[in-house]
C-alpha cells in the first residue's frame, strides 16, 4: 500500500494505492486541500487508520441532529433502559440541540466539545455535567463505530470530574427518627417508611411490594420487580441490574407488624366490599412487550385499598424538611455502607387509621454511612 500527495488546479489532494485487485488497480484519491503540508498529514492520518483498523473510512456529511435520531430511535431502544432514554431526551433538548444540531459530526472538535462542558460547570452539579460528557461520549461514539467519522474526538475529550456527593448522602440520628416516625403517624406514608428503615429497599421497589412478595415463614422478602411510571401511566418493570434481584430478611418483631397490617386490610376489604379499590398497573418485564394486569395485593396501600405510588414520596420529603427542618431523602434510609441492627433502639409503629390501634415495638434494621457515627 503506497501514498502520494500532488497538486490538481489550485488545491492539493493524496491518492492512496491499494495494489491490484481482480487485476484492476485499486486507489483512493481525497482532494481540496489548500496546501501541500495540510494534503500530507491528511494522508497520514488516512495511512494510519487503514493500517490499525483495515478500514479506509472518509468524513460522512452527517449532522449531531441525524446521528442523535438514529441512534435514540435505532439502537437507544434495544440497549438502553426506559428512563435512560428518556433522560437522554430531555437532555439533547434542554443542552445538545441548539448548541451541535447543525454542525457535522467531523466538524465538532474535541475544544468546543471542553469548552462547553466547561460552561456548564459553572451553572450544573458534577453529577449532571457528568451525564452529559457521558450521553455526547455514546453519540460520538456511536458516530464513529458506524463510521461516520474516521476518528473519535472523544480521545482528546477531557473527563469532567466525577461527583463528590459532598453533603448529600447523610444518616439520621435516633432523635430524628423518632421525630420522623411521630410526624408520619396517622399517614398513609407510615408503612413505606418502616418498610425502607427494616430492609434497605428502594422507593420504587418499596412501592412494587406484593403480600405474594413476603413470606412469613421463612421471613423474607422478594425483591424483583419495581414500580415506575412511564409513558403516563404505572408500569412494573425489571430492576436496575441481576444484583438487584435478591431476598431481604426481617426480623421476629417487623414480621409480626406486617402480618397485622395485612389482617388489618383484609378486614377493610372486607368492611369497603364493592367500594374497595381496585388498581392496575402495565407489566413491562419484556422490551417492547406489555400487559395490563389487575393487583388486589399490593402492600403499601390507602384505607380504602388505592395504590400508594412513589408520588407520595414528594409528601414525605416536603413534610419533614418544612415541618422538622430535617433535610431529607428516602434513599438515605438504605445506603448500603454499613448495615446494623440496633438491637437496643427501638421505635413504637403507629398505624394509619383505622390501624392506630396497633402498636409495634421494631428493633431496626437500616442502613448508614460509616461504621464510626454508628447512626448516633
Amino acid at each position: 500500500m503506497k501514498g502520494s500527495v500532488r497538486k490538481r488546479g489550485t488545491t492539493w489532494s493524496y491518492r492512496i494505492d491499494f495494489g491490484k485487485v481482480d487485476g484492476r488497480r485499486n486507489q483512493i484519491e481525497k482532494g481540496g486541500y489548500k496546501t501541500k503540508k495540510e494534503a500530507d498529514k491528511a494522508l497520514t492520518d488516512a495511512l494510519y487508520q487503514i493500517n490499525n483498523t483495515g478500514d479506509y473510512v472518509e468524513n460522512k456529511k452527517i449532522t449531531f441532529q441525524e446521528v442523535y435520531t438514529e441512534f435514540i430511535e435505532k439502537e437507544a431502544p434495544a440497549t438502553r433502559a426506559y428512563a435512560t432514554v428518556v433522560r437522554y431526551k430531555s437532555l439533547y433538548k434542554n443542552h445538545f440541540a441548539d448548541k451541535f444540531d447543525s454542525f457535522y459530526m467531523y466538524q465538532i472538535s474535541a475544544n468546543s466539545i471542553n469548552d462547553f462542558i466547561n460552561e456548564k460547570m459553572t451553572k450544573y452539579s458534577e453529577e449532571y455535567v457528568k451525564g452529559l460528557y457521558k450521553l455526547l461520549k455514546v453519540l460520538f461514539g456511536y458516530a464513529y463505530k458506524r463510521k461516520y467519522t474516521k476518528k473519535d474526538v472523544f480521545e482528546e475529550v477531557i473527563t469532567p470530574p466525577d461527583p463528590r456527593h459532598i453533603g448529600e448522602i447523610r444518616s439520621y440520628t435516633n432523635e430524628e427518627l423518632l421525630q420522623m416516625s411521630d410526624r408520619l403517624q396517622n399517614t398513609n406514608v407510615i408503612t413505606s417508611f418502616f418498610i425502607a428503615l427494616n430492609t434497605g429497599l428502594r422507593e420504587s421497589e418499596v412501592f412494587a411490594l406484593q403480600w405474594s412478595d413476603v413470606d412469613f415463614e421463612s421471613q423474607k422478602i422478594a425483591v424483583k420487580k419495581q414500580l415506575l411510571f412511564q409513558d403516563k401511566k404505572w408500569c412494573f418493570c425489571p430492576l436496575k441490574t441481576k444484583n438487584a434481584y435478591r431476598s431481604v430478611n426481617i426480623t421476629d418483631s417487623f414480621c409480626t407488624c406486617l402480618k397485622n397490617l395485612k389482617a388489618q386490610q383484609d378486614e377493610n376489604r372486607a368492611i369497603y366490599g364493592d367500594g374497595y379499590k381496585r388498581n392496575f398497573v402495565t407489566e413491562r418485564f419484556v422490551k417492547n412487550k406489555e400487559n395490563l394486569i389487575e393487583v388486589t395485593d399490593f402492600v403499601n396501600i390507602k384505607i380504602n385499598g388505592e395504590m400508594l405510588t412513589t408520588n407520595s414520596i414528594k409528601f414525605l420529603s416536603r413534610t419533614i424538611k418544612n415541618e422538622l427542618g430535617i433535610p431529607f431523602k428516602f434513599h438515605n434510609l438504605r445506603h448500603p455502607y454499613v448495615k446494623l441492627k440496633l438491637k437496643n433502639f427501638n421505635l413504637f409503629l403507629l398505624l394509619p387509621y383505622p390501624y392506630k390501634s396497633l402498636v409495634f415495638s421494631i428493633p431496626l434494621q437500616f442502613y448508614c454511612r460509616d461504621k464510626l457515627t454508628l447512626c448516633r
